[in-house]
């Protein structure tokens, strides 16, 4: 590995690279042409070009390309990059919004540049290869409004804001890369060393924003941009997945500089992939696109129209319970049967397994070539984990894009999704579910619990058999995820088993917990104390072993948690709340809009979505968060009698039979 190595790149006007080497960062121009394409019928770009030859400043040229289906004619466009979605807004204007179809355009302009040149952010020979060696920042740093609280600089705190803005600048020039965890704060620490020191560092923040996502209400957090330097989200989902090693990985594949991997999400990521594969191959990109599903049979959609399959539990304790799942289960299918928008027909060479009504072709498809990277790189890290650090974190970002992966295929914006490609997956999964059912009960296992890509069975049969027969039959890789001496599955409000709550104990001593309070991000410290000390007792929980002296000390633990909760700490009964409008949005006064209006006396601001740490003092006034008055004893005991309520179901399914009466251990 060369001692060059490309860490970010300024796009617009005149592109630059910013090339690190020798410790430094330097700055190389790249020439490159911006071009869309543009395509429509005969007489339509005949009036284009004539519209073009008249404005008298455009170049472009007669060009034959291709997109996944097929070679097309059209005009290949040359535009500056910063005049491309005015001259795109003109084109759909001269063709009524219909008439053209545009390729190329609306894309990220670095990655358009990174693909189009060939070129690759922090470049390895080989996937065990280090990372280049590039130093960085941590800088956390804390303002209520402009009232310094604290910083903590590479793991240096400081209490005294002088000193650390001497310190942040006598090592600001040592380091290319900065991670901050608060924008707005950042960006105060910036203004104040102009103010106090003279010293002045550029740069620009953009505010954070409210999105809704899948029915819930979200917010992102501004971000800063620091001239000169990367400046890294410490608080984004892809940093707090990955580190500085999982954002190196994401740029090295997607093409997408370090900092605006912070800002997308895994499946934008994904999305940007395909982007730079489609590029670097000269694959067009269509801009804006409009195709619809294909009009089938009503028997075709309602058997292809059906999502992953869902084997729900049977609420109950269960021991030597096993846990199998598919390894990557959609991205595995999408690569092995070749599926891909040009490659999904039922006019095609090869018929896809199960009751599937779709077929492929045997040509190897644009998506599954897209997925070789992320599939190889992930079974190397995945591998490889538990011998180097960075090949954990580079494991944990690529499973969030592979599982990504298959969500854009159904969405009806993604520019290489195709609703048939999605239903033809899903069939697919579903097939390779229920096979794996039935040869584990031919293994001498017992279903109970199966949804989309995961199964847990019970029995004494040889797993490592069952494992070999699925991979066999299925084509897909399956793997062993867990080993229980016991698990609880949980009943939904409806009496039903739930398909996302249960809790078990391994062979190995760690549990795995889905859908109680230690798992949820706005329990209190509390609630997840209470559910801790529960789970040690349970790790006591044997066949023979007395379960009538575990469950008199889980009342007695139960009974000392609300008869003492008025001595714990008031920071263990910290709730963060999330609201979903505007404060001047709620037309009555509840918790949300109290706690919302507490923050503003303070001068902060919480937007919808955004996360706000919370006191409760009477529920029923809607007091929150006042320092001097206790909490309110009767609402958190409600909560916590109602996180209580898993272990009292498990409880009551041992309790009810004698101690000498095994059968309890289904």
């Amino acid at each position: 590995m060369g001692s060059r190595t490309i860490v970010n790149l300024t796009a617009g006007k005149n592109p630059a690279l910013w090339i690190y080497e020798n410790g430094k960062i330097q700055y190389e121009k790249i020439h490159w042409r911006n071009w869309i394409f543009v395509t429509g019928d005969q007489f339509d770009m005949e009036f284009l070009e004539r519209q073009m030859e008249d404005a008298g400043d455009i170049v472009y040229e007669h060009s034959v390309e291709r997109d996944v289906y097929s070679r097309i004619e059209g005009l290949r466009i040359y535009i500056p990059q910063i005049r491309e979605r005015e001259f795109i807004k003109i084109i759909k204007g001269i063709g009524y919004g219909r008439k053209f179809r545009i390729y190329n355009g609306l894309l990220d302009p670095g990655l358009k540049i990174m693909a189009a040149s060939n070129l690759t952010y922090f470049s390895i020979e080989n996937p065990l290869d280090h990372d280049p060696e590039i130093p960085y920042m941590k800088f956390n740093v804390k303002y209520n409004g402009y009232r310094w609280k604290h910083a903590e600089i590479n793991g240096v705190e400081f209490t005294n804001e002088m000193d650390a803005m001497k310190f942040f600048m006598d090592n600001f020039q040592r380091f290319p890369i900065i991670i901050y965890y608060d924008a707005t704060s950042m960006a105060t620490f910036l203004s104040r060393i102009d103010m106090i020191i003279g010293k002045r560092i550029g740069y620009r923040i953009s505010g954070g924003r409210s999105f809704m996502s899948y029915g819930r209400v979200s917010y992102s957090t501004p971000s800063i941009h620091i001239n000169g330097k990367i400046s890294i989200n410490g608080n984004s989902f892809m940093y707090e997945e990955g580190g500085i090693e999982g954002i190196f990985e994401i740029s090295r594949i997607t093409g997408l500089s370090p900092e605006t991997v912070c800002r997308v999400t895994p499946g934008t990521a994904v999305s940007s992939l395909e982007n730079y594969e489609a590029i670097r191959s000269g694959i067009l990109i269509i801009t804006d696109k409009d195709d619809h599903e294909d009009p089938k049979p009503l028997s075709v959609f309602m058997e292809s129209d059906r999502g992953g399959y869902v084997f729900q539990p049977l609420p109950g304790f269960y021991r030597n319970v096993y846990e199998i799942d598919f390894s990557s289960m959609y991205p595995s299918i999408m690569h092995h049967f070749n599926m891909s928008p040009e490659t999904i027909g039922t006019d095609k060479q090869v018929k896809l397994p199960g009751d599937n009504p779709y077929s492929t072709s045997v040509l190897k498809g644009f998506i599954p070539s897209s997925l070789d990277i992320l599939l190889k790189r992930r079974l190397i890290y995945k591998y490889n984990k538990r011998i180097r650090r960075d090949f954990e974190l580079r494991d944990k970002v690529l499973k969030w894009l592979l599982l990504t992966s298959f969500g854009y295929t159904g969405f009806k914006n993604a520019r290489f999704g195709k609703i048939e490609m999605h239903e033809a997956i899903t069939s697919v999964g579903r097939w390779a579910l229920e096979t794996a059912m039935r040869i584990g009960e031919s293994e001498g296992f017992t279903p109970i619990h199966g949804i989309v890509d995961s199964l847990f069975i019970q029995g004494n049969g040889n797993i490592q058999n069952l494992l070999k027969r699925v991979r066999k039959n299925t084509s897909i890789n399956i793997v062993m995820d867990g080993y229980y001496k016991w698990m609880v599955f949980l009943p939904a409000r409806s009496g039903l088993g739930a398909l996302n709550r249960y809790f078990g104990l391994k062979y190995d001593g760690s549990y795995k917990v889905r859908g109680i309070g230690i798992r949820r991000s706005d329990s209190p410290s509390l609630v997840i104390r209470a559910q801790q000390d529960i789970l040690r007792l349970l790790e006591e929980l044997e066949p023979g072993v007395n379960d009538h002296s575990i469950y008199t000390r889980y009342i007695e633990l139960k009974d000392r948690y609300v008869r003492n909760i008025d001595r714990f700490p008031k920071s263990d009964f910290s709730l963060t709340l999330r609201p979903s409008k505007y404060y001047e949005d709620y037309m009555i006064k509840n918790i949300q809009k109290a706690s919302m209006e507490s923050l503003m006396e303070d001068g902060i601001e919480i937007m919808p979505g955004q996360s706000m740490n919370v006191i409760i003092n009477d529920s029923v006034k809607k007091v929150v968060n006042f320092d001097d008055q206790p909490v309110d004893r009767k609402f958190y005991t409600r909560i916590l009698l109602r996180n209580f309520e898993p272990f009292d179901f498990l409880f009551s399914k041992l309790i009810v039979k004698k101690q000498s009466d095994l059968s309890w251990w289904f």
